[in-house]
């Protein structure tokens, strides 16, 4: 008799938990749209100082909106797998810059972009759901709490740098500024590359189909032209003497600008140097434009508003109920 009482009170105590941890499979699939800020961390722009890399590198004064839709799946208590789109402009400019190499290089560029992500989240800390499922027998904790989880996965970028001259933006791989694709030279760059997202999250469960996110994320690219710089001034006399004959005397100049708008004189005055706005100077000839070691990254910091929905069965369970 005593046994089968303590089964009793066993299974009164259990039974509302376990009920309650089985209630994320009725609520699996999530769809997800967020609005935020990126911030580039390539070569241009950048904070005071020597480029540093990560988020040391970041420039407030460079950040642009981004936008994101996507599609959430819990595969257990602890696991999401995910899918989003997100659109945004990444821009660096030297000007921004207190650093004296940085701002004497005068270089900027700005990039829409698209990327496709495929991630895995994982919850670190979940203490935001409470009884949102309004069980009887279960009480509710503390909805000041939230979620906290890490992510990562893979993605696939596509990017088209421009600059500007003269008041107007130009696409910059086509201008071969770096003088690739240019005979002796290397080819042009691909404007699509890999990446791989990854960051920290925290979530917050309104109710039982909304919730909120907020998300700082970090993407590695395989690629060092995201701001079109990467390796060594081709030389603005070198490109008048490749295209003369070719392009007009304007559209050479603009090139050659676009390739080096530097202010000051370089380590080479021997290379036939007369004044920084010389559209012949070529002072910069093998000098260092970017740096080829390091591929370009960025960071977005994103807040996403996620709708939850029924599964087909329970959708359909629920309707049969309400008849």
């Amino acid at each position: 008799m005593k046994k089968h009482i303590l089964i009793v009170i066993v299974a009164i105590v259990l039974l509302p938990s376990l009920a309650d941890a089985q209630q994320w499979k009725r609520y699996r699939k999530q769809v997800i749209g967020g609005v935020g800020v990126t911030s580039f961390l390539g070569n241009l722009g950048g904070g005071p100082g020597v480029e540093r890399g990560f988020i040391w590198d970041a420039d407030i004064a460079a950040t642009r909106p981004s936008l994101m839709v996507g599609y959430r799946y819990q595969l257990n208590n602890f696991m999401f797998g995910r899918a989003n789109v997100q659109w945004g402009i990444l821009k660096g400019s030297d000007e921004y810059t207190t650093e004296e190499f940085r701002g004497n290089r005068n270089l900027k560029f700005r990039t829409g972009y698209f990327e496709l992500d495929l991630m895995a989240e994982f919850y670190l800390i979940q203490k935001a759901k409470g009884n949102l499922y309004r069980l009887r027998g279960v009480r509710g904790r503390n909805a000041l709490k939230l979620d906290v989880y890490v992510f990562g996965g893979i993605g696939f970028m596509y990017f088209n740098p421009k600059g500007e001259y003269q008041g107007t933006w130009h696409k910059l791989q086509p201008l071969e500024i770096e003088g690739q694709g240019l005979p002796g030279q290397p080819d042009k760059y691909n404007r699509t590359t890999f990446t791989i997202p990854y960051g920290v999250g925290v979530s917050k469960s309104i109710d039982r189909f909304w919730g909120v996110n907020l998300e700082m994320t970090f993407q590695q690219t395989f690629s060092d032209y995201i701001d079109d710089v990467s390796g060594d001034y081709f030389g603005r006399k070198n490109f008048r003497d490749a295209y003369q004959g070719q392009l007009s005397d304007a559209e050479i100049r603009r090139i050659a600008v676009l390739s080096d708008p530097s202010l000051g004189q370089g380590g080479n005055p021997a290379n036939d140097f007369r004044d920084p706005f010389d559209p012949d100077r070529n002072d910069l000839v093998g000098e260092i434009r970017g740096n080829p070691d390091n591929n370009d990254s960025f960071m977005t910091v994103m807040i996403s508003v996620s709708r939850k929905s029924l599964s087909a069965v329970e959708a359909d369970q629920n309707f049969n109920t309400n008849l």
